[in-house]
């Protein structure tokens, strides 16, 4: 990345775009120099990737860029044979409004700081949410207001949390879409899975944590949306695979280590 791209004074889709070429880069390397086995001529074998929250925005963009670098595709075919989302964000990846929880806890704070806004983020991102049955059970509906626990503030996260932050780099946190033009986010993320479901890929993983924020869980639930939709267009079967942690939030990861891994296996094969 350079200081043009982490200061923001690039456009949105050009940093997008140079970190899907880190990525591409960064599969070919593991195939050509670290030798990991790529997919066989019948299709078996390959590898999974695996994203999490506006991560995933990385492997959208893998897919959206391939008509401008088919050697993108190329790659797919080569040695990747399925794809893994974990709470995709409906705003940093979607291009979608992140919705009235988003806005009450964190957007709106951000007009008239209150607090260090690197904290209001993490607070809001690393929230237990009060999501009701009927909203999971409905994959929809009115989105809850609060959090019950602020993963941030408990002391063994912030000793993980001062480890890995690195400031310099934060305004490109949510600076990289597929497009610049706002009105169009949506629509080329919603091409890219219309490519992705089309493509040789065996497998597409969705998780979410039944506490996970909900412009998170909505965007879940919005990417097997779009995958399924697309599968029987084309009639096939989805390749969507999802789970939903029953007790999981934004960072299951962090708290059950264990059971994340088992539900990428789950959802990966």
């Amino acid at each position: 990345m350079t200081k043009e791209e982490a200061g923001c004074i690039v456009p949105p889709s050009q940093l997008h775009r140079t970190h899907v070429a880190d990525l591409a880069a960064f599969i070919e390397y593991c195939g050509d120099k670290l030798r990991v086995p790529g997919r066989s001529k019948d299709g078996s074998g390959g590898i999974s990737t695996i994203y999490w929250s506006k991560g995933s925005a990385a492997a959208v963009g893998l897919f959206y860029f391939a008509k401008d670098t088919p050697f993108y595709a190329i790659l797919v075919d080569k040695y990747i044979s399925s794809v893994v989302l974990y709470e995709p964000p409906t705003s940093a990846v979607f291009g979608l409004d992140p919705g009235e929880c988003a806005h009450a806890l964190f957007w709106d704070k951000l007009k008239e700081p209150t607090e260090d806004t690197n904290l209001i983020f993490a607070k809001y991102v690393s929230g237990f949410y009060k999501n009701s049955w009927e909203y999971l059970a409905n994959k929809g509906g009115r989105q809850v207001l609060s959090y019950y626990r602020a993963g941030v503030l408990e002391p063994n996260f912030q000793e993980y949390f001062a480890k890995v932050s690195e400031p310099e780099y934060t305004p490109a946190i949510l600076h990289w879409f597929l497009v610049d033009n706002e009105a169009e986010r949506s629509e080329a993320c919603h091409e890219a899975f219309r490519e992705m479901a089309k493509s040789s890929l065996k497998t597409v993983g969705i998780l979410w944590g039944a506490e996970g924020l909900p412009e998170c869980v909505e965007g879940s639930w919005l990417a097997e949306k779009w995958l399924n939709q697309e599968a029987a267009k084309i009639g096939q079967e989805s390749k969507a695979r999802t789970k939903q942690f029953p007790g999981g939030n934004h960072y299951v990861q962090f708290y059950d280590p264990h059971g994340f891994w088992n539900a990428i296996i789950q959802t990966s094969s």
